[in-house]
């Protein structure tokens, strides 16, 4: 039997990810580095939390890059610094990485098994969580691209 369940899930979220992508190559470099808008800050805080979720061990270490700079994930504290553009595609490809893993280690048979952090919620629920987490900061990013006059990045 194909794993039927995990083809619709990959089908939803892979292109959730190709949008986040997007965000970053689509923002001008002045607005990546306006710490008014925290476009950036956006990208990195979706980013953080598929790192978080995307876990397959209780115990795995969840470390939050800093770049090496007064930078932090959370929306109301704020950084005197920014991750450059090249940076943060390098972490959303690394989470990109972990997602798959993720992924590819689901069937149809597992994917309503309780994920390895929460015994209440289900590897399901991870994957549909970050899809409505991450579309949630891409519409807010469309809306910062959109009030600049520039164009959102398009519906994938």
């Amino acid at each position: 039997m194909s794993d039927q369940m995990v083809a619709v899930l990959r089908r939803q979220f892979e292109p959730t990810l190709e949008m986040l992508k997007q965000l970053i190559e689509a923002c001008p470099d002045d607005l990546w580095r306006e710490a008014k808008s925290k476009y950036w800050k956006q990208v990195f805080h979706a980013t953080t939390s598929m790192k978080f979720w995307f876990r397959q061990q209780k115990d795995e270490a969840f470390i939050i890059p800093d770049f090496g700079r007064d930078i932090t994930e959370a929306l109301d504290e704020d950084c005197s610094d920014y991750p450059t553009k090249e940076e943060m595609t390098i972490y959303v490809d690394e989470i990109t990485e972990m997602a798959q893993a993720f992924l590819d280690n689901l069937t149809d048979d597992n994917v309503l098994e309780p994920c390895a952090l929460f015994e209440e919620i289900t590897k399901t629920d991870v994957i549909l969580m970050q899809i409505r987490h991450v579309q949630h900061h891409i519409g807010y990013c469309n809306s910062i691209l959109n009030t600049h006059h520039l164009e959102a990045v398009k519906w994938v």
